[in-house]
């Protein structure tokens, strides 16, 4: 099973599901979100999911991708409640 939290500090320890959704206005498509797979406290691995997506696709393909490699969390950062 995997769990979506939203605060760091429900994190658990090893490796976690991470979307970033950013809002930049002057993009093509302005509300974007960037995934990335990371140890918790360790750099992401850039080459896990390499290019922006929209928020609705790049949280369904981070809890694809997570419940087919047996990851735990998926963090989502969306300060913009997107």
């Amino acid at each position: 099973m995997t769990r979506i939290v939203e605060h760091r500090s429900a994190l658990p320890f090893g490796p976690v599901v991470e979307v970033h959704v950013r809002h930049d206005p002057d993009a093509e498509t302005p509300v974007f979100a960037a995934v990335s797979v990371s140890t918790f406290g360790a750099t992401p691995d850039p080459e896990a999911f390499p290019q922006p997506l929209p928020a609705a696709d790049a949280l369904l393909q981070a809890l694809a991708y997570a419940e087919r490699v047996g990851i735990a969390c998926v963090l989502i950062n969306d300060p913009g409640g997107h």
